[in-house]
């Protein structure tokens, strides 16, 4: 059969035999194929497994985020490059490769893309689909393969999008052809994650409800220039910003209160209690701050002004290049969206948000409080936090006070209580602010102004005081007791004390490498007393990170852990009268919280 007569064929077979196989044009990529998931992308996971033929370019192009590429006028042993998949000639058949999918998942259409061939295209291509259980392995002459796009002609250097009349049955590999040989550039296959069994009895883990391979997915968002809103929710933290969610510029909108958005659709409905808004290698291009809101709603996409959106994470600021854990608000109201709204505009890498599904625990009231997730288990790809404390009724019911979980400390979670000294081997993660240079005859690097030196008005009568440099030898507190079902180390709070007039500043001296602290502060409340409602808990490195508490924040001394004391150089502002310079506030055993190790 020659080339005219096959295009021929395969023409009346596309628009005549088969009309249920849609085109979609290009302009409307976005309300058909915007919400689905790209179940074939190497960043979920998908991977060739067989190929008939790849001489001149690998299959493995296929499935990479970035477009396809002109590599016009490079060469290489074989002949001109391409960037994409490309066979030898004279095929007396046709060229194939096999696709695993990233995840289970219901096929809905596809983009076959020829990129940058253009004479050396593929005529026509096909694609099928088989469920293969895990462990076993498909062939190219398997009879498990199901038709899904018939081999359809297509067109040199250009994207072909098509939409399959229904959503095929679950599928793990999908075999794509080219008739008889040539080049793609791209192939993405786009569907419905199906989501694994939930466990026949709750496990009390943090699960990311967010996550795409849990059935999480982006249903809208306010602008993908450069970058798609459902990269949000891959699994791991990529591998550069081409993975992750960027919108364009706004130019002007810094200080209007607007800003770029993205809806997710939860797996399930279920109660959040810890996000983590991820910028990595997002260093000169991340937002300036974000929020979180929450809503339980039956739309697919509700509407940005729809009044049931709660807010559930205040405006916080971000900093560039590394994970931000922050503990959410309504953790006892089951959501079904959660909207990520970004200040005005920029780069984000990943979002989690970690919770439990409303349909495991119809009783709120009998869970125990989740411990933080931690940059360890955040960055791996199975959407589940093993630091989990269950969630036990009979547990649950012996707590007599909250469990305040001590979170990793970062700049931007710390920001509300004080700031965070130290110094950054990757000067790109350093925040915006800070202004580092070289010194010392290019000997050092110096980070600036990473704190204030804050010295308030006394009241009255009172005398200004002077600076006191002093150091804190603090013994090592490994814990009042043990969690009875995580077995972590645990503190009860039995008192808190704030410096009004002064900040308080600490930084560890000759801190071990692997040496740690515990820092607890409060915010004051509208009488000045400590609002347990902003009671935080942080773990800082004794090796790399000092803090200084803002004037008025409420705090508990410091915990020194591990087995030796610890040394801290304190500056702090004193009158000499010891009730101005530091008010104590002592509580009654069992009757504020306990912060819980991670």
């Amino acid at each position: 059969m020659t080339a005219q007569s096959l295009t021929a064929s395969l023409s009346k077979l596309v628009n005549g035999d088969s009309p249920a196989v849609r085109r979609v044009p290009l302009d409307q990529f976005d309300p058909v194929f915007g919400s689905l998931i790209e179940l074939s992308s190497d960043a979920l996971g998908g991977s060739i497994v067989d190929t008939s033929d790849e001489f001149f370019c690998t299959a493995d192009n296929l499935l990479k985020v970035p477009p396809s590429v002109s590599m016009k006028g490079q060469f290489g042993p074989n002949g001109a490059l391409f960037d994409g998949w490309e066979s030898r000639r004279h095929n007396p058949t046709y060229d194939w490769t096999i696709i695993k999918l990233g995840a289970l998942g219901e096929v809905l259409g596809c983009d076959i893309d020829t990129g940058h061939f253009s004479g050396n295209e593929s005529p026509a291509s096909g694609v099928w689909g088989a469920y293969v259980p895990e462990g076993e392995k498909i062939t190219e002459d398997s009879a498990l393969w199901t038709p899904l796009l018939p081999v359809t002609p297509l067109g040199p250097a250009q994207r072909h999008l098509f939409l399959l009349p229904s959503a095929s049955a679950p599928v793990t590999h999908l075999k794509l052809t080219m008739h008889p040989d040539g080049g793609l550039g791209r192939f993405r296959a786009y569907g419905r994650v199906v989501p694994p069994p939930a466990p026949a009895r709750p496990t009390g883990e943090a699960v990311d409800l967010a996550y795409v391979l849990n059935g999480g997915t982006v249903t809208g968002e306010s602008d993908q220039h450069f970058g798609r809103g459902a990269n949000l929710i891959l699994p791991g933290r990529g591998k550069d910003m081409g993975d992750g969610w960027e919108t364009k510029r706004s130019r002007g909108r810094l200080g209007s209160g607007k800003g770029d958005w993205v809806v997710i659709k939860l797996a399930e409905p279920g109660y959040l209690e810890w996000a983590d808004i991820d910028t990595l290698h997002f260093v000169g291009n991340f937002p300036n701050s974000a929020e979180l809101f929450g809503i339980s709603s039956t739309e697919e996409c509700p509407s940005y002004e729809d009044a049931g959106w709660t807010q559930i994470l205040d405006n916080t600021k971000l900093g560039p290049h590394r994970q931000h854990f922050y503990q959410l608000a309504h953790p006892s109201k089951a959501w079904t969206h959660v909207r990520l709204d970004i200040h005005p505009d920029g780069g984000v890498k990943r979002l989690r948000l970690y919770g439990r599904p409303q349909s495991q625990y119809p009783d709120w009231s009998a869970l125990v409080p989740l411990p933080a997730p931690s940059a360890a288990s955040n960055s791996t790809a199975n959407g589940t936090s093993t630091l989990s404390n269950g969630a036990s009724s009979a547990a649950a019911n012996k707590k007599t006070v909250p469990k305040v979980p001590a979170v990793p400390l970062t700049p931007s979670a710390f920001a509300p209580y004080g700031s965070v000294i130290q110094s950054y081997p990757d000067e790109r993660s350093a925040p915006k602010e800070i202004k580092i240079k070289t010194v010392n005859f290019g000997t050092a690097r110096k980070f600036n102004h990473l704190a204030p030196v804050v010295a308030l008005p006394p009241p009255e009568g009172v005398p200004q005081g002077e600076v006191n440099l002093c150091v804190f030898r603090s013994e090592p507190q490994n814990g009042d007791g043990r969690d009875e079902v995580t077995g972590k180390a645990q503190w009860e709070v039995k008192v808190l004390e704030r410096h009004e007039f002064s900040s308080q500043s600490f930084v560890p001296m000759g801190g071990k490498e692997d040496g740690r602290y515990l820092v607890l502060v409060a915010l004051p409340g509208p009488d000045g007393q400590p609002s347990l409602a902003t009671l935080r808990a942080f773990m800082a490195s004794s090796a790399h990170q000092g803090i200084s508490y803002h004037p008025g924040v409420w705090h508990h001394p410091l915990i020194a852990l591990g087995d030796d004391k610890q040394d801290f150089a304190c500056v702090v502002n004193e009158s000499g009268v010891a009730e101005v310079d530091c008010e104590i506030k002592w509580f009654e055993e069992g009757t504020v919280a306990v912060v819980q190790e991670v």
